[in-house]
């Protein structure tokens, strides 16, 4: 409460000093221009503490059910987010291969989000050709050694 309390201070404290500006301009050229100036600044003095108090406001809310929070954020973002993720990481695992001269049949990455709302990485499932069968062990090893990336190698028939 402490933040709404400054915020109206300080649009009252602007407001005595565009009061007094006002009463001090005469009829002159730059009068218009001095107007919208201060409107500005007035304007300002109200938007710009109202940032703070939002973020005070949510600082100050919290969720006590841990279930409710969940219910807060859609499904559908959760999934949209994993799938760009998940995408990304196969691309870059494709790259990595390529620049080895490994041709992927198939790659699947799987994810999850945890209770901390943070994306975290289960495993990469890689499927090769069998004419790339006798390197199945080294890519799992390059994919876990460049990127850091528990992965899986199946061989097609």
């Amino acid at each position: 409460m402490d933040g709404i309390n400054n915020w109206a201070v300080t649009v009252c404290t602007c407001a005595v000093i565009v009061t007094i500006v006002e009463m001090l301009i005469s009829d002159t050229a730059l009068e218009k221009t001095i107007r919208i100036t201060l409107g500005a600044f007035m304007l300002c003095a109200v938007i710009i503490p109202l940032g703070g108090v939002a973020a005070e406001l949510k600082d100050s809310f919290q969720y006590e059910d841990e279930h409710i929070y969940e219910s807060v954020i859609p499904e559908n973002i959760s999934d949209s987010r994993l799938s760009y993720v998940n995408g990304q990481i196969e691309e870059l695992i494709r790259t990595k291969l390529a620049d080895n001269d490994v041709a992927p049949v198939k790659i699947q990455v799987s994810t999850y989000i945890d209770e901390d709302n943070s994306i975290s990485m289960i495993t990469a499932e890689i499927t090769l050709s069998h004419n790339d069968a006798g390197r199945a062990s080294a890519v799992s090893r390059l994919i876990k050694n460049e990127l850091g990336i528990s992965c899986k190698t199946i061989i097609t028939q």
